[in-house]
This record gives C-alpha cells, structure tokens and sequence, in this order.
C-alpha cells in the first residue's frame, strides 16, 4: 500500500525548469530569461576573513595582486599578521571565472588561483550571488575557508546586481507554455468538433481519445510500480 501511495504522489509533482547561466563575461551570465550583469560593481578591497586575511576582489577587470608579480587576477589575498612582511596570494585568476548554479536559487562565481606552494592543493574561491534588489549597497562578505586548511575560499555577494535582468518581451519559457496550451485548445476543441459533426458522437464519447485518457492513470501507476520493482513484472505463474 505504501508502495502505490508513493507512487501516486509521484504523479502528481510538478517539475520546474532547471537552467545553467550561461557565461558572456568575467561578469555577466545569461539565461533564456535575462541577464546577470556584474559590471557595475565596484572593486572590494581589504575585506577581512575570520583567518585575518585581507581579500580584494575586481569582478571585471584583471589586476596585479600584491607581491605576487602576477596579473590577470581577479581574487588576491594578503596576510595580515602585525610585525611581519605582508605576503599575497592568488585566490582566483580573471580568466577562470565560470558560473554554476542557478539564477536566483544557488548562483555562485567560481574561480581558481595557484598552487599552494610545494602540493597539489589549488587554490580556490566561490562567491555567492545573492539578490537584493531594493539595496543601494553592495555588500562582499568574507567567511574564510570552507573547509581549515582546504584553500577553498567562500564569499557571499548581496547586492542588486546579482538579480536576473529580464529579456524584453516573452521569454522562451513564456512562448512554450503560450504553444503548449494552444496546442492542448486545438486538440481538445478539434477533437470535440470532429468527433460531434462528422462521426455524430455524442456525451462523454466527444472526448478525443476517451478510452485512452480514461485508463492513463491506471496505465501511469502500472509503469511506475513497474520501475520500481526493478522492471520485474508480478507474475504468479510458475517457472518451468
């Protein structure tokens, strides 16, 4: 019983549409609803980590990262221990910028940098972009390590150019939906029609495909308690 109930459940979930934001740009992604534009971002500089580092962040354009004689870096991070020489670090290079996740649900910038020196660790950066659409501000927030001792570096950005800036017009998913209804109007009010004037039915028989519609739950259920038993059909005949 529990079985069949799972599996009427299951019937009736509505799948939503699942898209990666493509990229343009070190800064700017696209969906086939719209646009996520970081341009106008300015560059962070000196946000501090709970591990005490300072971290700049240019989200668009290259730039040198302290003592390091490296450019193309969009995440450097330096140290910042009182008394000592600061040291700095590529945590993320312009050019290895990619978008995962999706807009508006676990949108994250994701970069790498170089090697720790002397082992294979590579060095890491991922910051989510959060949506505030109503803010003035852009706010980076450091948390350090993901993990101690990983170099995986986690930011979270909040701010109103995180949000997905719409296409004008429809979007694709609006002109599918549009032809999928119209296409359902056709066959229902088409089938209706022709079942009535040229075949003279009449009540529940002007239903286009009736017998089929009418078993397509039962025919629903059968194949997924198929699936679920390994596609091992229940026979109760004996093996010869």
């Amino acid at each position: 019983m529990l079985e069949v109930d799972f599996v009427i459940w299951l019937t009736v979930i509505t799948f939503v549409k699942s898209e990666v934001c493509q990229k343009l740009s070190a800064c700017k992604c696209q969906t086939s609803d719209g646009v996520v534009d970081l341009s106008a971002l300015p560059s962070f500089t000196n946000i501090k980590d709970p591990q005490n580092y300072l971290n700049d962040w240019n989200p668009c354009a290259a730039r040198p990262c302290g003592n390091t004689g490296k450019g193309d870096v969009s995440i450097c991070q330096t140290s910042n221990i009182p008394g000592t020489p600061a040291l700095s670090y590529v945590n993320g290079y312009l050019r290895t910028t990619r978008f995962i996740g999706e807009v508006g649900k676990d949108l994250v910038l994701h970069y790498t940098g170089d090697n720790v020196t002397g082992t294979a660790n590579l060095r890491q950066s991922s910051i989510s972009l959060i949506c505030v659409p109503n803010s003035a501000v852009n706010n980076l927030t450091a948390k350090g390590e993901k993990v101690a001792g990983d170099v995986n570096y986690i930011f979270t950005l909040r701010s109103p150019h995180a949000c997905l800036v719409p296409n004008p017009g429809l979007s694709a998913g609006s002109v599918l939906l549009i032809l999928f209804f119209v296409a359902v109007m056709v066959y229902i009010v088409g089938g209706i029609l022709f079942l009535r004037f040229y075949r003279g039915a009449s009540g529940v028989e002007m239903i286009p495909n009736y017998e089929f519609w009418k078993d397509f739950p039962l025919l629903v259920k059968d194949g997924m308690i198929f699936t679920f038993r390994g596609c091992k059909s229940d026979t109760t005949y004996s093996q010869i």
